[in-house]
């Protein structure tokens, strides 16, 4: 370790990179803006059973997520499955679920019940409501328990969503009951987990990493001038394609040593990170016998205390997922979906 006045020097002669990233993850682009009532709708689903937009509406709320077919597009499929496994994640918090898409309920019935859906999964067959809302392409409402919208994640076509998990992950600071993985470094504990451990390709993911730091010590927020700040580092790759991470609010701390206040993390605090699955073609190549691939990724880091700062670290943080391959096969041709009358 040394002293302030000694890494002053050093630390002034390396470029800051600013990787703060804390403007919301949900699109502002698409639909009823945010702060709005979600407008009335009235659509059948699966089973035939009529839903409102107020009756969708948990204690605290609901998820729309608004799809293209659960027939033609193998991504919503997955996305579909995926939201079955987590409904009850939704159900413990108060909020319902629902997803929408301009499928038939014959159609809906004829995938829900192989794949063991049970939320209602809505029929808009002449999709006036989807073209109402703006809504035009996949994507996911959260609504208060009012109706009126908290937030949007929206990406830019089918074969790209959040899991529903993510969305708990952001929204709702919803922990996976996975047993999260701790990984030691010099004057920190980093405890890494994921919102989804099974995926398929398409799905956008959202990583935690938990930081516990060592009694008395900070590391220097992004965003620091002339100092250097945490930085989280992962590659687009054939495994992951990344998205800046979201880091919290920072503290301003006054060190005396310095004559300066600076944004700095203490104690504990956590860091949020986006990644897509790759398209098929690049993601097999990578998963192994046993089905499983990895994403890694580099924290640097430097702690300090009120007198001195240590040498700059670096963890490598690893994640495993297991693949799954997407569902293709359609529905019968009497059930596909016929072009729309202009």
């Amino acid at each position: 370790m040394h002293s302030f006045a000694r890494i002053i020097g050093i630390v002034r002669k390396i470029p800051v990179l600013l990787l703060v990233a804390l403007c919301p993850l949900a699109a502002a682009d698409f639909g009823p803006p945010t702060g709005s009532h979600f407008p009335a709708f009235n659509l059948p689903d699966q089973t035939g059973k009529l839903h409102s937009s107020r009756s969708l509406l948990g204690p605290k709320g609901a998820v729309i997520l608004f799809y293209q077919s659960a027939d033609s597009c193998p991504y919503c499929k997955a996305e579909l499955k995926e939201l079955e496994q987590h409904q009850e994640a939704f159900h413990k918090l108060g909020v319902g679920i629902v997803a929408v898409s301009h499928d038939s309920p014959a159609v809906l019935k004829d995938f829900a019940g192989p794949a063991g859906i049970h939320f209602p999964l809505l029929s808009d067959s002449d999709s006036k409501p989807l073209r109402a809302f703006g809504a035009d392409r996949p994507g996911w409402f959260v609504l208060d328990a009012k109706g009126v919208i908290a937030a949007k994640y929206f990406e830019e076509g089918a074969s790209q969503s959040y899991t529903a998990a993510a969305i708990l992950v952001h929204q709702f600071g919803w922990a996976p009951p996975e047993t999260p993985r701790k990984v030691e470094g010099k004057q920190l504990t980093a405890t890494i987990g994921a919102s989804n451990l099974r995926v398929a390709p398409g799905q956008r993911v959202a990583l935690t990493v938990d930081i516990d730091l060592q009694e008395n010590l900070h590391v220097y927020a992004p965003g620091v001038d002339n100092y250097i700040p945490i930085d989280w580092k992962i590659e687009d790759s054939d495994t992951a394609q990344a998205y800046p991470p979201v880091f919290p609010h920072a503290e301003k701390l006054f060190l005396k040593a310095i004559n300066e206040t600076v944004p700095t993390y203490t104690n504990h605090f956590r860091l949020i990170r986006d990644i897509t699955i790759p398209p098929e073609e690049k993601l097999k190549a990578k998963v192994d016998g046993a089905g499983h691939f990895t994403v890694d990724s580099v924290l640097n880091y430097q702690a300090c205390d009120d007198r001195m700062c240590y040498f700059p670290q670096k963890v490598r943080l690893q994640w495993t997922f297991e693949y799954e391959a997407l569902d293709k096969p359609r529905v019968s041709a009497e059930l596909q979906r016929r072009p729309l009358e202009p």
